[in-house]
């Protein structure tokens, strides 16, 4: 299919998880695919060496022959990458991320890519954020939002800045962090789709053990219940009739 960027409204609003479960739900439609979380602060300490977080939740549910891929910097302080990356004295090489997103693709078909935090979260010190790297790749963006009250700002700013720099947007994912009214997130889910004409892929409801849940395949079936294929599907094919 390609390359998806999955961003986010904001940081904690579930990239990890919704990149996680559209792993499942692409290999559900018999597409084979693989998370990629190049750039990874706030390393965890484990027996053996530090480990990138993100990518351990992806192991939930893949866990490929080459999963020592799924990330390529990992930087220690939890904060944006660019602080990060200068603490360390770590100079972050682009190119080399293109190349192996290249062969990523190459051997999987589908890379689910997760960015880091929001979109003007600064990836170097000169101020190259992660809408600058998006607007590079000009790869179709999965927008993840949180589902419930405030919401709607966020998302709409969101669309707004992509669709400036004219990145594609295959839809939007709601994140249900807390157990929200179901009313509110429907609202919150029609005024979106009103307010920029972006679709709503589908919605991610409450799991108060998120881990469990993503281990479970049950459990994590019904978290992408409402996903709509199609949208992403579509949106792919556009992607793929642009660069040809």
């Amino acid at each position: 299919m390609g390359i998806l960027f999955v961003t986010g409204t904001d940081t904690d609003v579930g990239k990890t998880i919704v990149t996680t479960l559209l792993a499942s739900f692409l290999a559900k439609h018999e597409h084979s695919c693989f998370p990629f979380k190049p750039i990874q602060s706030g390393a965890v300490k484990k027996e053996g060496g530090w480990v990138a977080p993100d990518p351990e939740i992806y192991r939930l549910v893949n866990n490929h022959d080459r999963f020592k891929d799924a990330n390529l910097y990992l930087l220690k302080k939890a904060c944006s990458p660019h602080l990060a990356a200068e603490l360390e004295g770590v100079q972050i090489d682009f190119s080399w991320i293109d190349r192996k997103l290249k062969e990523l693709e190459e051997a999987y078909g589908t890379v689910i890519m997760e960015g880091a935090g929001g979109l003007f979260v600064p990836l170097t010190t000169e101020g190259y954020c992660v809408i600058d790297w998006m607007e590079t790749l000009r790869v179709p963006a999965i927008v993840v939002a949180k589902a419930g009250v405030g919401t709607i700002n966020h998302t709409v700013l969101t669309i707004e800045a992509l669709s400036k720099r004219q990145i594609p947007i295959a839809g939007v994912i709601l994140n249900s962090i807390h157990n929200e009214e179901e009313a509110i997130v429907a609202d919150n889910r029609e005024m979106i789709r009103k307010l920029t004409n972006v679709p709503i892929i589908g919605s991610v409801p409450y799991c108060e053990d998120i881990r469990e849940t993503l281990a479970n395949v049950e459990k994590r079936e019904r978290c992408y219940g409402d996903w709509d294929f199609e949208t992403i599907r579509r949106a792919m094919e556009i992607e793929s009739a642009t660069i040809a």
